[in-house]
C-alpha cells in the first residue's frame, strides 16, 4: 500500500499551526488556461496538435495534410481519426473559417 507525503509546515507567528502550500511555477495559469480554449484545426501547429490526448506525430501530420476544414466532424467522416480518439478531444476542436 502506497501512502501519499504532504509537506506541511509551520507558520512563524503561531506555534503547533500546520499549513499546506502548494507552489505553482510561473507558467503553469496560462497553460491551463490555453488548454481550456477551443483548438482550431486549420491553423494549430504541429507541437499543439500533438499536446492533445492520443494525439501523435501520425494523427498529428495527417490533421495538417488534409486541410482545410469546414467542421471538426470532418476528422471523422474523411477516416483521419478513429472514434475514440475523436470522442476523446471532440470538445476541444473547432474549425474555423478565415
Amino acid at each position: 500500500m502506497r501512502m501519499e507525503h504532504r509537506v506541511r509546515s509551520r507558520p512563524a507567528g503561531r506555534f503547533g499551526a500546520l499549513e499546506e502550500r502548494r507552489v505553482e511555477g510561473p507558467g503553469e495559469a496560462p497553460v491551463r488556461a490555453a488548454r481550456d480554449m477551443a483548438m482550431d484545426i486549420n491553423t494549430a501547429q504541429l507541437p499543439r496538435l500533438k499536446s492533445l490526448t492520443g494525439i501523435g506525430e501520425h494523427y498529428a501530420k495527417k490533421i495538417v495534410e488534409g486541410r482545410p476544414y469546414r467542421d471538426r466532424e470532418e476528422l471523422l467522416t474523411r477516416h483521419i481519426l478513429p472514434h475514440y480518439i475523436y470522442g476523446r478531444i471532440m470538445d476541444r476542436l473547432c474549425a474555423s473559417q478565415s
